[in-house]
């Protein structure tokens, strides 16, 4: 059984034909999607999914490379999705200093209003990080939070991922681990403990081999499952009944 901790599913690519790519979930043995929103829209259209297919889980943020554009009516968005209860983390928030480089503070301002939203409701958080390692590092270890959380599609080195492990963290990576030339994610998959890792697509991005190139889905993530196990050199079945677990226990869920 795979899970795949991070897809923007809700995107509008996948709705014509949504039953085909839960169709080919099911036949690649994937049980359970973290679906991201990142807008009020998306959020509703994840809710109305989610009805039909219990298997997706919901998860809401403000994404840095959107904090230009926020107001109060955003903040009073998320705070109505919060107390609804429906969403299991909160993300993917972070900082980005690929993208844009002038707004440093004021991505920082917002980060740290939503780690204080996750520790408001003991939620866990899915970070994005883009050059910015310090930054975010500092950032999360002020905030201690209880509730951990995921480096979404992580990038940084093998001795940051054991930093952000300490803070109560797992290491997620996606379709890059398959390709060739990603040494740095590689030695940090073999070397940190399989229980905390987890797994994930980024739909319809970072498509894996040997894929690489075309639209992203779930059902893809068996494949970077299977890059993991080939470089812990363990049975697919214990690596995948072990990321499954990691999953529960970081969302607290019994599936």
């Amino acid at each position: 059984m795979w899970i795949d901790s991070h897809a923007h599913f809700c995107d509008k690519r996948y709705l014509e034909d949504f039953a085909t790519y839960v169709k080919r979930m099911e036949q690649a043995s994937v049980k359970r999607v973290l679906i991201i929103t990142l807008s009020l829209e998306e959020y509703e259209t994840a809710i109305a999914l989610q009805q039909q297919y219990p298997f997706l889980d919901i998860a809401y943020g403000i994404h840095p490379e959107a904090v230009n554009e926020i107001n109060q009516s955003d903040w009073d968005i998320m705070l109505d999705i919060l107390k609804q209860g429906k969403i299991i983390a909160i993300g993917e928030i972070g900082l980005d200093y690929y993208w844009v480089k002038d707004n440093k503070e004021l991505q920082k301002e917002v980060f740290q209003r939503q780690l204080e939203l996750s520790k408001e409701f003991n939620l866990p958080v899915l970070i994005h990080m883009r050059d910015a390692s310090q930054d975010t590092y500092q950032i999360l270890k002020v905030a201690n939070l209880k509730a951990g959380g995921i480096m979404h599609c992580y990038g940084g080195s093998l001795e940051m991922a054991y930093q952000f492990i300490d803070l109560g963290f797992y290491i997620s990576t996606a379709g890059v681990v398959t390709f060739k030339n990603a040494k740095t994610i590689k030695e940090v998959i073999r070397n940190i403990p399989l229980d905390k890792i987890l797994i994930e697509t980024d739909s319809p991005f970072l498509t894996p081999e040997p894929f690489r190139g075309k639209q992203n889905e779930p059902s893809y993530v068996a494949y970077v499952g299977e890059a993991v196990a080939a470089l812990k050199e363990l049975p697919i079945s214990e690596v995948s009944s072990q990321l499954f677990e990691n999953y529960q226990r970081l969302f607290k869920l019994k599936i």
